[in-house]
């Protein structure tokens, strides 16, 4: 009989919320010309896992700009996450430019 982790407890409780987050994201995420290609990495710790959003950067853009792309892409999804009851999983999320 497999003994079920934390980590795979964990894993499997933020499936869905995962799915709802990614989809928007993604979707918010097009209005910026500066940003391409979306890459979810997980990195797992004892009981919990970071997920990272990556973005490719396009076009040659700024640091300031790309910094500004960010914490508009992390503003919008924490109200989306409070919103959308998926606070505890965008607690673990996080967005790379």
């Amino acid at each position: 009989m497999k003994r079920k982790t934390r980590l795979s407890k964990f894993q499997k409780e933020m499936e869905p919320a995962k799915e709802i987050y990614t989809k928007e994201l993604e979707n918010f995420a097009k209005k910026y010309d500066s940003i391409g290609k979306i890459s979810l990495k997980e990195v797992p710790d004892i009981d919990t896992m970071d997920y990272i959003y990556s973005f490719e950067k396009l076009n040659g853009t700024t640091l300031s700009e790309l910094n500004q792309i960010q914490m508009e892409l992390y503003d919008h999804m924490e109200e989306f996450s409070k919103a959308n009851g998926i606070t505890k999983f965008y607690q673990n999320a996080r967005i790379w430019l």
